[in-house]
């Protein structure tokens, strides 16, 4: 094979394994909030995999999601053991929160202790700002969609934890 041929591969390869990162598209919540879609109460799927703070450790759930509009977030857990939980605690009484400001297109909460990041196609990042008592302990939130419901979020902790859970219909 000649050098082009082999140039134009490696070019091709190292393009597609190059994925974009919402946080390098800092955006203004006037210029992000008529791109996210309006959101009812919703009922689906969920998978979460949680990797445990400095450690190779990951833990996986599933079950079901449901988003009520005036009562929150709340996962009905199947696998591995059965449970019901709202995102209460500390550190994700924000994730409900956000959830719901999205939800409801009414962000005002979320810009007293949020930095906003946009990438077309959907995808919203969170980060709290130094002065927030969020910053305490939330490093990132990342949000993706469609024009039906969110399809992802991605949790990141200051003690470097990782939450991924992905909803289906």
């Amino acid at each position: 094979m000649n050098k082009k041929v082999l140039g134009i591969i490696f070019c091709s390869l190292a393009a597609i394994s190059v994925q974009a990162n919402v946080f390098d598209y800092p955006d203004k919540l006037e210029n992000i909030a008529p791109k996210i879609p309006e959101y009812g109460s919703v009922s689906c799927k969920f998978v979460q995999e949680r990797f445990l703070p400095k450690s190779d450790i990951m833990l996986k759930s599933s079950g079901d999601f449901k988003y009520e509009k005036d009562k929150g977030v709340t996962f009905y857990t199947i696998y591995p053991i059965k449970s019901t939980s709202s995102y209460t605690s500390r550190e994700y009484k924000h994730i409900n929160n956000v959830i719901s400001a999205i939800s409801n297109k009414s962000y005002s909460k979320l810009e007293k202790d949020f930095q906003f990041f946009y990438e077309d196609g959907w995808k919203l990042g969170l980060v709290p700002k130094k002065e927030s008592q969020t910053s305490k302990y939330l490093k990132s939130i990342e949000i993706e969609g469609n024009p039906d419901m969110i399809t992802r979020i991605v949790i990141q902790t200051v003690d470097s934890g990782k939450t991924n859970i992905r909803f289906k219909n």
